[in-house]
Order: C-alpha cells, then sequence, then structure tokens
C-alpha cells in the first residue's frame, strides 16, 4: 500500500483507501473533464454577463455543499472536510499569536480568523456562509500578518501549540453517518465543491473562493522560520513548495487552477502543519 513520507498517517490512510473506490476509478476522471469544459464555457460568460454578485451566490454554494457533505460523501470524506474548515484558522490564529496579546471574545460563526468553528450541522454551514467565510480566511490573514511582529514574538510561539480542533463541534459528521448514501470520497468531493462554486458564482465571487492560497505560502514561510533547526521538518515542508510562485492560481490565468491542488496542496498541507505543530517541540537557535 503506498505511503508518502511527507504527510501524516491518517491523510495517507484515507488516501489509500480512496484509491480502491469505484468513484475515484471511475467517476473522477469524468468530473475532471467535466469541470474542463464547464471552466472553459462559464468563465468567458461570467467576465461579459455575471462579474458581480447578486447576493444569492452564497447561499446557494452553501446549500449543495451541505448537501452533497448530507448525501454523498463518504464518511471519511466529510471528516476531512470538517476538519479542514476547523483547522485552517487554528494555524492562522496560532501565526498570529503575541505575547502581549490581549484575547477577545470569539467573532462570527464560521467567520473570521477569530471565529467559532463548531459546525452543529448542515443548517449551520447554510445559515452562516461558510464557504465564502472560508476562503476569506485566507486573506484575512496576508491583511493582518506582520512579518517584524512575527519574528519579534518567534520564540513565543514556538513555547506554545495551536487550540485542539476537537474541541469545535462536528456533530455535523452524524448527519453524514445517517443520511449519506456513501459515494464520494475526499478527491471527487472537492472536485464537487469547485463545481458547484463554478456554476453558482460570479466572476468575483468565483475568482475569490478559486484563488484563495495566498495564505499558503506565508504558512510556509512560518513554519520554515519557526523549525528553522529542525532537518528533518524542513525537508518534510520542502514538498510543499509549489513550482507556480506564490500560488498563481488565477491571479495567472482563469484556466490554471487543478481542483485536486486543491486537496493535496492546500488541505493536506494544513493537515501537516497542524501535525508538526502539535507532535514536534521547535527548538529555539539558542538552545
Amino acid at each position: 500500500m503506498q505511503r508518502f513520507p511527507y504527510i501524516t498517517d491518517y491523510m495517507n490512510e484515507v488516501f489509500a483507501k480512496e484509491k480502491t473506490h469505484w468513484d475515484f476509478i471511475l467517476l473522477r476522471p469524468l468530473l475532471i473533464v467535466f469541470y474542463f469544459f464547464l471552466r472553459f464555457i462559464s468563465f468567458p460568460i461570467k467576465f461579459i454577463l455575471r462579474r458581480n454578485p447578486l447576493g444569492f451566490e452564497g447561499y446557494l454554494i452553501d446549500f449543495w455543499m451541505a448537501f452533497g457533505i448530507k448525501y454523498l460523501a463518504r464518511h471519511d470524506a466529510a471528516e476531512v472536510f470538517m476538519r479542514h474548515v476547523q483547522i485552517e484558522p487554528l494555524l492562522y490564529r496560532h501565526m498570529l499569536s503575541r505575547r502581549d496579546a490581549v484575547s477577545e471574545d470569539k467573532q462570527k460563526k464560521l467567520n473570521g480568523i477569530d471565529g467559532e468553528f463548531g459546525v452543529e450541522n448542515t443548517k449551520t454551514i447554510v445559515d452562516n456562509n461558510l464557504t465564502i467565510g472560508h476562503d476569506l480566511l485566507s486573506y484575512e490573514l496576508v491583511d493582518r500578518f506582520d512579518k517584524t511582529v512575527f519574528l519579534e514574538n518567534l520564540e513565543y510561539i514556538r513555547s506554545i501549540k495551536p487550540e485542539n480542533h476537537e474541541l469545535f463541534s462536528k456533530a455535523v459528521l452524524e448527519e453524514n453517518r445517517k443520511h449519506s448514501f456513501q459515494l464520494l470520497g475526499a478527491t471527487n468531493l472537492v472536485i464537487l465543491i469547485v463545481t458547484v462554486i463554478t456554476i453558482f458564482g460570479d466572476l468575483k465571487t468565483t475568482i475569490t473562493a478559486l484563488n484563495s492560497f495566498g495564505s499558503d505560502s506565508v504558512l510556509l514561510w512560518c513554519m520554515k522560520q519557526i523549525y528553522a533547526e529542525n532537518r528533518q521538518v524542513q525537508i518534510d515542508l520542502d514538498f510543499f513548495m509549489q513550482e507556480v510562485s506564490n500560488r498563481g492560481h488565477y491571479n495567472s490565468s482563469a484556466f490554471f487552477s487543478n481542483p485536486s491542488q486543491y486537496l493535496y496542496y492546500h488541505i493536506v498541507f494544513d493537515e501537516v502543519v497542524y501535525d508538526i505543530l502539535m507532535n514536534q517541540p521547535a527548538v529555539s537557535k539558542n538552545s
């Protein structure tokens, strides 16, 4: 059974199981071809007719995403997605930590880096604009991150761990367990989400959502700083350096993005970073 040494055992297990299922073998190639033509047709139309949101795009995207999680996703795929929804903001909070920071009350449900990310049911997803809110986290980190402040607090950040994502509710997974036909694995669930965004989003919403990866380069830089003295961690992190600088995506071309990259280079990357921070103590250069 194939294993990749630079990603977590949890994600290796998810991928290994997925490759044995019919949807990965038969459905995935069809969905990728469909998405290629969808993107080729839809973006010129959006550019001419739907450049800005009308107000209902977020609701439709979240409705169909919630439908997919409740009725179509296999349980392990839904779990991967829920973990990502909760782990990503915790990583960003960690990188923004300051020794003298004053704790604030949690902000909006499922929105903002400092928000509350419990997902009790699929209604919570639809009511709180989860998809667009999640994608905006990337832009928020880039806006709030200050290199000087980070380096001034580097030793403090090395001394602490991110919050535990298990403290957030994942009760929505019970809906999946009870109602899902268990059809789609993690890869196809990601393709479904990207397809839904492409179909229902206007040009601005779609590009905002599908280009929300600038934070990954910031997160990678932070990890390189935190674990500067750990050669093994540096080796693992090198496998998440992209051939396209700074996650070009739609900033470079509306036809460049590959849905599989969202899973392998974004969701998996966050899992790897979270696992490292939780389980491998960082060593100061002065130690």
